[in-house]
Formats: structure tokens, sequence, C-alpha cells
């Protein structure tokens, strides 16, 4: 969704403002809505795509025997294991559900949380995500990509990787992952970058209110 500040300010005047936030983990996604929603003035209705996947996955999971976050990480397994390309598959799968049951008509301005893992989803998702709403990129800093790339390899969380995974012969598992994870970050950062109606930097939102997160999201429109 493409509009100018004098649009915005009527929109969100009326209740009816779609903002998408999209990014990395730890860029402050859900601290923007936590924001918004904080402010009653505001008028926000926050709606959260983790906790709608995670409502979908849960009694799916534990059918299997798999409970809890632990569950999902131990169902979802490391890239370099066998099993990996069926279950990125199919949370990709409940992702896309999730992301396609989103109700657009609140009577409230909505903030959409989406998951670091969306740029993985159908295009025509995508689309509909952009035509609903302003897709805002809340780009990673060098020092958060830093810190996401120690943190990983501290703990090796599953996380969606797409293509960007590849381990070469005889290379240890830790190794491949080191030498992948900043390759995924990147093509990560190309990917949110695209699917953006406007970016701002991560440090630009730094202890930010929710207004003043409205008013640097404005700032970043057209004039007419």
């Amino acid at each position: 969704m493409i509009i100018s500040a004098p649009e915005f300010d009527a929109i969100f005047k009326a209740g009816q403002l779609r903002i998408s936030v999209v990014g990395m983990s730890n860029v402050g996604k859900t601290r923007r809505a936590k924001s918004l929603v904080a402010d009653p003035s505001l008028n926000f209705a926050w709606l959260s795509c983790d906790a709608l996947i995670e409502a979908k996955l849960k009694p799916w999971l534990e059918g299997k025997g798999f409970r809890g976050v632990n569950g999902v990480a131990e169902w979802m397994g490391q890239p370099y294991e066998p099993r990996y390309s069926e279950t990125q598959y199919l949370f990709l799968k409940f992702e896309e559900e999730a992301m396609l049951e989103i109700d657009y008509s609140a009577k409230r301005n909505l903030l959409v949380d989406t998951t670091g893992s969306v740029i993985y989803l159908p295009q025509t998702v995508l689309d509909e995500l952009k035509e609903k709403t302003l897709v805002v990129y809340l780009e990673a800093t060098d020092d958060v990509r830093k810190l996401l790339f120690e943190r990983y390899i501290s703990n090796p969380k599953p996380v969606v990787w797409g293509e960007s995974f590849n381990r070469r012969a005889g290379e240890p598992e830790l190794d491949a992952l080191k030498r992948c994870y900043p390759q995924l970050l990147e093509y990560r950062a190309c990917r949110y970058s695209q699917l953006a109606n406007i970016t701002i930097p991560h440090s630009v939102l730094r202890d930010t209110s929710g207004r003043q997160f409205l008013e640097e999201v404005r700032k970043m429109l057209p004039s007419q």
C-alpha cells in the first residue's frame, strides 16, 4: 500500500490504518506493536502472526508427541538433517494458512506483526499483504546482525533457511552453520527491502513510543 502523508493522516484518524512490520528477529517488530496498543489514543489493534501460527501448530504437533517451544525445535530440526526439507515446508504451509486468515476489516487501526520467515511465502500472499497494508521494514543495523549471529551460533535454534544453507563435503555441522548464517541474513535483508513500501533503520526507533513510531513512518511518505 503506497499512500501520501495526508492520506496517512486521514486513514489514521478514521481508524482504518493498516501497517505491517517486517524484518529479522530482535529488530523490534513486537516492541513496536506493544507500544502502539499501549497508547489508547492511537486506537490500534495488534495481530501477531507468531501467535496465529502457534495456534495452528500446537494441536498438530501435540498429536505427534511434541510439546512447547522445545517441541517445535525438536520437530523442525536443523538444515543438515534429512527431515528438514519436509518440516520447513510444513511450517511455511502453516504460516501461509495463518496469513490468509488475517482479518483486515477491523474497526480500529491495525499493526500486523509478521514473522522473520514471511518472505518465503508465495508471492500471492505477499502481494495481498502489500495491497492491504503499508509495509514497513525495520532494518537491522550491523551491530544487530552481529548480535544475531553470536546468539545463533551459541545456541543454533531452528529457523527457516530457504535455499541459504549448503554443507560442503566433510564440513562439520557447526562450521557449515557459521559459514551460511551471514548469507541467510543478507538474503533476508534483500527480500525484506523488496517487500517493503518504506524502510526505517532499527537505530532510529530505539526507545521510541508508539506515537513516535508513527511519526517516523509518516516522515518516509510522499507529501502528496
